[in-house]
């Protein structure tokens, strides 16, 4: 499965909307990035460091370290299923 080979953690983050974070495995995180950022739309770049996406209206922050933030899902199945599309060689629809 996708997840177990470039997601190191996935965790719901405290507060009011039901955000998760994800932490990437490390020897993985470049490759998983390009592909989130080949399949989403940048909405912003802040000083290299991160970048904020949109895929299918869902926000997410990705950071050059191999975090991202996925905002307000409707719970874990969700994040799941996301990342694997996001994270696929070539399926998942593409909003760029």
């Amino acid at each position: 499965m996708l997840l177990r080979e470039y997601v190191s953690r996935l965790e719901e983050a405290c507060g009011e909307g039901r955000d998760f974070v994800v932490i990437l495995k490390y020897a993985k995180r470049e490759e998983a990035i390009k592909r989130i950022l080949a399949k989403s739309t940048v909405e912003r770049v802040l000083s290299g460091v991160l970048t904020k996406v949109r895929y299918r209206d869902i926000e997410i922050s990705v950071f050059i370290t191999g975090k991202l933030l996925l905002k307000d899902l409707k719970g874990r199945a969700v994040a799941e299923r996301l990342l694997g599309e996001l994270l696929s060689p070539d399926g998942g629809e593409t909003d760029s």
